[in-house]
């Protein structure tokens, strides 16, 4: 299905599932471009004071253009306010404002 609301409720849903608010808890959603798979890999990441730090896969999107993947940032990050880490983007940019998707 090529619909960027379904697939961003999907991931808000997990989220969702996974987040439990903790004091001086850092939360991230780690977005990974992976382009031997043609597909884009979220993940959450949690970091506890004194603890290991957790990664959860939450989605993958085999739907592989960059409209549909700023969509379903953007709809996410209408409801969580999280930190966005993007990997393997290199020097691509956002079709809708050109910035750099990854200041890496």
């Amino acid at each position: 299905m090529n619909n960027s609301d379904f697939e961003a409720q999907i991931i808000k849903q997990r989220l969702k599932l996974y987040f439990t608010p903790y004091i001086k808890a850092r939360y991230e959603i780690l977005v990974v471009n992976d382009i031997f798979a043609h597909s884009y890999n979220f993940f959450f990441n949690i970091y506890r004071p004194l603890k290991l730090p957790h990664s959860i896969p939450l989605r993958r999107i085999t739907f592989y253009r960059l409209e549909f993947l700023e969509n379903v940032v953007a709809n996410i990050r209408t409801e969580y306010k999280f930190s966005f880490v993007f990997r393997n983007f290199g020097k691509q940019r956002w079709p809708s404002n050109f910035t750099l998707i990854s200041k890496q």
